[in-house]
């Protein structure tokens, strides 16, 4: 093929992958609560945005009560008012984004939601009032965006499970990590102060180092991790994880783990010592050894830990322990080559 057509060829698939990029839904039905807070409001104010959520996804402050994406133009935008003795909430974001997925994750078994008509979805309880409205398109700019409104109605004084002393919605510690990509290295070692537990330590960083792995939260709920063996062959895991708080928890739902062609059937199935029940705890010394393995990933994303980001260096820890009784908990269900 000629050169220049191949090379348009690629600008092309570039141009298309960074549209798709940059209109990529941001925030999911579970994301919706993290966009708000009355940590620091004014005595007569209710809520206002939570920029510690907003600010990492791309968007920009205009006002406690609207935030703009400058790329994508998206927007959030919060209203607050009190009625008698209730707070009524109602956070509205508009994306240009098509809003299958942000339904099936509305519909899904473990969300809660019953669908009461075709463009609303509630939690079965009436107090508090807890409902998505997908609205009418808006556009805006010759710029066509669907629209999904929250809506939260509850009692003056009402407190959730995480609610904290001093404020009913507490800015969360949580980092955004749908669509976000990292490189990744991790430290596995035998605690001393006590013998039964070992130390795991996982670094994300946006910087790419020698040797490091790469992981890409690809939506809400899915992640994707790559990683290229010595002899340049890149290698495709996959799993599923929940962000919530300073919590992550990385988890296996179901399937084989194993090479697979085109049409599904599996080509190798992996060993024990692959599959990862052979735990690493006696022998902390061998993780590292087993780096770009399939036990190796695993063994690390199977795991929940606790995560503290620092804004300056753009770094995200991941820290947990390991007890002595592990049991084969896999994340990822096949590996994709």
């Amino acid at each position: 093929m000629n050169r220049k057509i191949v090379k348009l060829l690629t600008l092309m698939l570039f141009a298309c992958c960074m549209g798709k990029s940059l209109s990529a839904q941001q925030f999911y039905p579970m994301h919706f609560i993290q966009l708000f807070t009355d940590e620091g409001v004014r005595e007569n104010e209710i809520v206002r945005l939570n920029e510690n959520y907003l600010l990492p996804t791309g968007f920009e402050h205009v006002n406690d009560t609207l935030y703009l994406h400058p790329q994508n133009k998206e927007r959030v935008v919060l209203s607050a008012r009190r009625m008698g003795d209730k707070n009524e909430l109602l956070l509205t974001y508009l994306t240009a984004s098509d809003l299958k997925v942000f339904r099936e994750r509305l519909e899904g078994e473990g969300a809660g939601f019953e669908r009461v008509d075709d463009n609303t979805y509630q939690l079965p309880f009436k107090n508090p009032v807890n409902k998505f409205m997908i609205g009418k398109d808006t556009v805006i700019d010759n710029k066509r965006f669907h629209t999904i409104k929250y809506l939260l109605i509850y009692d003056r004084g009402q407190r959730f499970p995480f609610s904290a002393d001093h404020c009913t919605f507490p800015a969360t510690e949580t980092y955004p990590l749908q669509h976000t990509t990292w490189y990744f290295t991790a430290n596995y070692e035998r605690a001393q102060s006590n013998s039964e537990y070992n130390d795991i330590s996982v670094i994300f960083s946006k910087e790419k180092t020698k040797g490091s792995n790469k992981i890409e939260f690809v939506d809400d709920i899915n992640f994707k991790i790559t990683y290229i063996d010595q002899k340049k062959k890149a290698h495709v895991y996959r799993g599923t994880y929940q962000n919530y708080k300073s919590d992550i928890f990385f988890r296996y739902d179901g399937g084989e783990w194993s090479d697979r062609d085109r049409t599904g059937r599996a080509l190798h199935v992996p060993d024990e010592r692959d599959m990862g029940t052979e735990s690493f705890f006696y022998d902390p010394k061998s993780f590292a050894q087993a780096e770009g393995t399939l036990r190796y990933f695993r063994f690390i994303f199977s795991k929940s830990y606790k995560s503290s980001y620092n804004t300056d260096l753009g770094i995200m820890e991941l820290s947990g322990r390991e007890i002595k009784e592990q049991g084969d908990r896999g994340s990822m269900p096949k590996r994709e080559n």
